[in-house]
C-alpha cells in the first residue's frame, strides 16, 4: 500500500495525514528520503488500528505506529510538568490539530508540514520564511 493509499483512507475517515520532519527537510531540498515519519490528525488510535490492523504500535510516552516502513504519530500536545527532557504530560485526540502539534516541535524543520494529498505546506509559525535563503 503506497502512502497515497493510506492518505486517501485515513481523509475517508475524517482525517488528514501530513509528511513532518527530516523527511520533509529532504523533500523540500530535492533529497531523497529514506526516513518518512508522518501525523495524523482526526482519528483516534482505535480507528486507526481499525483501518491499518497490520500496524505495530511502538512507544511509551505516546503510540508511534509502524506501517508500511514509515512511522505515524497521532497529533499531540505537551505540557512540561517538571524539569529535564522526559517530563511532559503528553495529549492525543481527534480534537488536536496539526497546528497545535505543530507549536510544540522545537526544530524549525519539525514545526512545518506537508499535506500528503494536496502537497500544501502549513507552517504556522513563518518558520520556513525566517530562515530561507
Amino acid at each position: 500500500m503506497d502512502i497515497e493509499k493510506i492518505a486517501k483512507i485515513i481523509k475517508q475517515n475524517g482525517g488528514r495525514l501530513y509528511l513532518v520532519g527530516g523527511a520533509l527537510r529532504d523533500s523540500l531540498l530535492n533529497r531523497s528520503v529514506s526516513d518518512a515519519d508522518y501525523c495524523v490528525v482526526g482519528i483516534s488510535k482505535e480507528e486507526f488500528l481499525n483501518l491499518f490492523p497490520n500496524a505495530i504500535i511502538r512507544g511509551k510516552a505516546f503510540e508511534v505506529f509502524d506501517l508500511e516502513g514509515c512511522e505515524f504519530a497521532l497529533a499531540r500536545t505537551e505540557k512540561k510538568i517538571g524539569q529535564g527532557h522526559k517530563e511532559f504530560e503528553i495529549t492525543t485526540g481527534k480534537q488536536i490539530t496539526i497546528e497545535e502539534d505543530l507549536k510544540r516541535r522545537d526544530i524549525t524543520i519539525n514545526s512545518i508540514a506537508k499535506d500528503v494529498l494536496t502537497g500544501e505546506l502549513i507552517d504556522p509559525f513563518g518558520r520556513s520564511k525566517r530562515h530561507s535563503k
